[in-house]
This record gives C-alpha cells, structure tokens and sequence, in this order.
C-alpha cells in the first residue's frame, strides 16, 4: 500500500479542531467562559486565514450565531464581541492584497535578479574564456621569447631561419613552412620543412603572384596547395614597410584566424634577426674577402688551410703551397698610381684563377703577395700551373699613358710530408723556395724539394 501524505495544515487543523471539542466539553458553555471558546475559534479562523482567507469569515459568523443565538445571551458584552468579530473579517483581505503585491514585486525582482544572474554567469564563462585565451596568448609570447632569446646568439643566417622553421613545425597543427629572402631578381629560398619539401616553391609563388609589395599577413587561396584540411598563411618580413623576405606556415584551417593575428607579432620580429643576420653575413664577409680582388684575406685563408691540412692528415693526401710574389709591381704604382695598380691586381688576380683548379684556395697574403693552396696533384702538374702564371702573366700587356707593360712574379712552392703539416712549417718553406728565385733573377719557379 503507497504511503498517504497529509498537508501539515491540514493536520493543525485537524488538532485545532481536536482542541476546540475539548474545550467545548471541559469549559462551562453559559457566562463568561463561552466568551472564552468563541474567541479562540475565532483566532483559530483568524490564523486560516493566512491559507483560507475565507475562514475568518465563516469562524467569525460562526462565533456571532453561538453568541446571538445557541447561547441565548443578548448582553451587550455579547453585541460588542459579535461587532468585534465582523470588524476581524477585513483585515486578512487587506493583508491578502498587500501579500500578493508583495509576491508580485518578489517574482519581479526575482526575475530581475534571475536575468541579472543569467548576464553574470554569461560574462563569467566569457571571462573564464578570455582567460583561457590569454593563457594561452601568455604560452605561446612566452615560447616566442624563449626562441628570441635563443635566435639572438644566432649569426648565421642559415641557422637562423632553420631554428625559426624548427620551432612552428613542433607546433600544434603546423605542417611544414618556408622562409624567402628578397633579392634583386626576386625570391631566393633559405629554408624549407614539412609539407612544402616536397613542392616546388618557384612555380608556386608564380601561382600565387606574390610580389615585393605584400605587407600584411594573409591566407592564401590557391587550389594546388590549399587542401581541404590545412591552409597556406603568408607573413611578410618587413622593417618600416620594407619587405626584406617572407615566411610560409602550412596549418589546420580552425588555426588560421590565430596564426594570423601573431603574424604582424613575431614576423616583423624575425625581420629585425634576419637584418642582423645580414649585417653579421657582410661584416664576416668584409674579414674573410679582399674588397679589391675578391680573394681570401690572408687570416681567413690560413683558417681554411688549417681545416685542409687536418682533412689531408686523415686522407693522407698530397698538397702544394704556391707563394706567388709580382716582380717589381711598386714601380707599377709609383710611375702610374695606384689606381692603375689596383686595375693591374684585378687583372692579375684572373689570370691566376684561370690558371688554377677548383678545388683550390687563393689568397691575397700581402700588398703585392699572393698564396695559393692545391690538392692532391702530382708534381709535374703544380710545375705546370706555375709555369702556365708565369707565362700567362708576361703576355698579358697593359697600357697606359700609350706605354705598353706587363708583371711577371716568382713562384717559390712546397709539398706537405710528414715531417712538414704545420701551416707555418709549409709557409716558411714556400718562402724558403721564392727568395731563391728572387735571387736567381726572379719570373720563374722554384720547388723547395729541389734545393
């Protein structure tokens, strides 16, 4: 059988009631004490009124029937409480009205609060949104500054760009990407990762139509490389709207809005590096290239001929030293200047290059000095490059002033041996060999084995 509830009212009643029976019974029903048990009835309509208001109304009438009437007193003790009870039955009407006013200003500041309360909880989870972007806005700056900090001790521009690719390929949701530098014929490539390895990055800039005037970072659409699930973003390298190159990120299309607004943020900055980088390239350039003839400066090819020296070591290779020295060239710039014996070097440094391998080194050791390194020849053939300087040195006339002169040099040379793999032991026995011939009478060749 289901359990049956009563409404709590309903069981006060019912003890109310229980009380008034009794009362009924125990006090006495003429005098004074009836005047006591309609009251109580009457309080008991009053306080149902609350629930009922038409209970003050039946206790109330009720109470006058048994004062008027049952009880058969006509005091004017009795016609007072009658009028007593009846004045009784508008107050829980007014009351009534004021409480549902009440509850009709409750429910509308309820709702008030519940539609305030509705906002708030919208712009809560709006913040905690936010917050979450800006955490991961933080994250991400953070990771940015970590990678400058570390591109900031980068000067090789090649190691610059590779970090930078290296770094948004271990993103999330990045598939590869390129840098481009701007140069005068248009776009050189520097780096390259991912996805794009695999594509031919000239046809698709000519796809594209990219010129040296994009400044803004963009999307592109191009039906070859834009799949369904990835797209193409375009960030320009610029430096106060000047393009110096551009980067390419291949991304999940959902990350493109994101990537695009850190692209005027982190490209811009890359730019700054990249111009570094440059600056670092020309100066390492300037300390390793003589701006006059294009050849290695001495201290830069001392460098490279100690990497050689150990790389023979290994192989146990044979290598030449040619000390090269232009036969009274200061003659050249006191009777024509110096302008005509810098053209004179210029045209002297071909002939030499033309005369030697590729795989050779050639320096500029002095003012009018040169060294040149050979590897892995016989013996003949280093007397055969010499001799070739030589005789290609005196037929090739210059003319100034309606004179006609040319430059002839003395070659001293020396072989590495295993008693001889110090640069400097290789050197003083290349010069060992050319003051020889400067004392023979200089323009030929000397051997330094065959003193």
């Amino acid at each position: 059988m289901k359990n049956i509830t009563i409404d709590k009212r309903i069981l006060k009643l019912i003890y109310i009631i229980l009380i008034v029976v009794c009362l009924y019974f125990v006090v006495p029903s003429f005098g004074g004490a009836i005047i006591i048990w309609v009251s109580f009835m009457v309080l008991v309509g009053f306080y149902y009124s609350l629930y009922f208001t038409s209970s003050i109304i039946f206790s109330s009438i009720l109470a006058c029937c048994i004062l008027m009437f049952i009880a058969r007193n006509f005091s004017f003790m009795s016609f007072l409480m009658c009028l007593i009870f009846i004045s009784l039955i508008p107050f829980p009407y007014y009351v009534n009205i004021k409480l549902r006013k009440l509850k009709t200003n409750l429910i509308k500041k309820r709702d008030a609060l519940k539609n305030e309360y509705g906002e708030v909880f919208i712009e809560y989870q709006q913040s905690i949104k936010t917050k979450k972007e800006y955490e991961e806005d933080m994250q991400r700056l953070s990771k940015l500054y970590a990678l400058d900090a570390k591109l900031s001790t980068i000067t090789s521009k090649q190691e610059y760009v590779n970090l930078i690719l290296d770094f948004f390929s271990q993103d999330y949701g990045v598939f590869g990407g390129a840098i481009l530098e701007k140069v005068s014929s248009g776009w050189k490539k520097l780096s390259v990762s991912g996805i794009l390895q695999g594509n031919d990055l000239a046809s698709f800039i000519e796809s594209i139509k990219l010129t040296n005037n994009e400044t803004i970072c963009y999307a592109i659409d191009n039906k070859e490389f834009n799949k369904q699930y990835f797209s193409i973003l375009y960030f320009p390298m610029l430096i106060e709207s000047n393009v110096l190159g551009c980067m390419f990120i291949v991304i999940k299309k959902d990350l493109e809005a994101k990537y695009i607004k850190d692209g005027s943020i982190f490209a811009s900055h890359f730019a700054l590096g990249l111009k570094r980088t440059n600056i670092f390239n020309d100066i390492r350039q300037k300390s390793r290239i003589d701006s006059l003839t294009g050849l290695l400066l001495r201290s830069y090819f001392l460098e490279k001929l100690k990497s050689e020296i150990q790389r023979t070591k290994y192989y146990e290779d044979r290598f030449y030293i040619l000390m090269v020295d232009l036969d009274n060239f200061k003659n050249v710039n006191d009777k024509y200047g110096h302008l005509i014996g810098d053209k004179v070097l210029i045209e002297i440094t071909k002939v030499i290059l033309s005369c030697v391998g590729n795989d050779s080194l050639v320096g500029r050791y002095g003012g009018d000095e040169f060294i040149i390194f050979v590897p892995n020849l016989p013996k003949k053939e280093i007397l055969l490059i010499a001799n070739n300087i030589n005789k290609s040195l005196k037929n090739n006339f210059f003319e100034e002033n309606n004179e006609k002169f040319n430059v002839t040099a003395s070659i001293g040379i020396s072989c590495n041996s295993k008693d001889n793999l110090e640069v400097n032991a290789i050197i003083n026995t290349a010069d060992v060999a050319l003051y020889k011939v400067k004392n023979n009478g200089r323009e030929s060749v000397v051997f330094y084995k065959d003193l």
